[in-house]
């Protein structure tokens, strides 16, 4: 029987939304051993992702619109095992096998990329077919926004041997946690200076004046100080 877990719900600046990273996974040392896809097939943990688009000016318990079109790529070591792109409503499932360590970026054009780190490695006594549940909210690029703090993953499923299920590494989310909030705080007055200059200009003259092409019919008075030059009368026949 499929093993269904539940997460806990998450703040905004707490594990599933603070997913950041870039997009190259280079590393260094040998190749990750093959997948024994027979293995795969019985044991394995199913990932049901729901990608959202991250808005500043929501509530706390406001629901965030779903993004679709995002990519979702997973990587085994510098390999890209598997990709997914997310539904109309911002939804993807894509399976992973057990005892592996995956890497899960999740981007689209417009948008800072995210990734999370899923370590499916678990004692053999308790192999089975797991589902865990997902979400990450992606914000757009965003001009002098700082995301060095992001160069390393933000959060981490691991399997719990207690409660024999897969959840977020709480304690590695929380060491830098404290960053991340800067960062959003940040990312959140820049985002609101962005908008206040422009509704500042739009109340000030509306759109931006466009140049029109000279009418050639049209007669441009002379320069002021300057004197026309004197047109000559054609000449009569005689």
């Amino acid at each position: 029987m499929k093993k269904i877990i539940f997460p806990l719900k998450a703040s905004l600046v707490s594990l599933s939304v603070l997913l950041i990273s870039f997009p190259s996974f280079a590393q260094v040392g040998k190749a990750p051993p093959a997948i024994d896809s027979a293995q795969a097939a019985t044991y394995y943990l199913e990932m049901n992702g729901t990608i959202n688009r991250f808005v500043p000016e929501a509530g706390k318990d406001e629901k965030l619109p779903p993004l679709g079109g995002a990519s979702v790529h997973v990587f085994y070591g510098t390999t890209e095992y598997t990709t997914a792109l997310t539904s109309e409503k911002g939804k993807c499932t894509f399976r992973l096998p057990l005892n592996k360590t995956f890497k899960v970026q999740v981007s689209k054009f417009g948008y800072v990329p995210k990734f999370f780190e899923v370590n499916t490695k678990i004692p053999q006594q308790n192999w089975g077919a797991f589902s865990f549940k997902f979400d990450v909210d992606l914000f757009e690029i965003i001009k002098k926004l700082d995301v060095s703090v992001l160069k390393k993953p933000i959060a981490k499923v691991t399997f719990d041997v207690i409660y024999d299920r897969f959840q977020y590494d709480e304690s590695y989310t929380g060491r830098i946690n404290f960053d991340i909030k800067k960062m959003y705080k940040s990312y959140y007055e820049l985002q609101k200076a962005q908008t206040d200059s422009i509704a500042k200009y739009n109340s000030g003259g509306g759109s931006v004046p466009v140049k029109t092409p000279d009418d050639p019919k049209k007669k441009t008075a002379p320069a002021k100080g300057t004197v026309p030059p004197k047109t000559t009368a054609p000449a009569k026949k005689k």
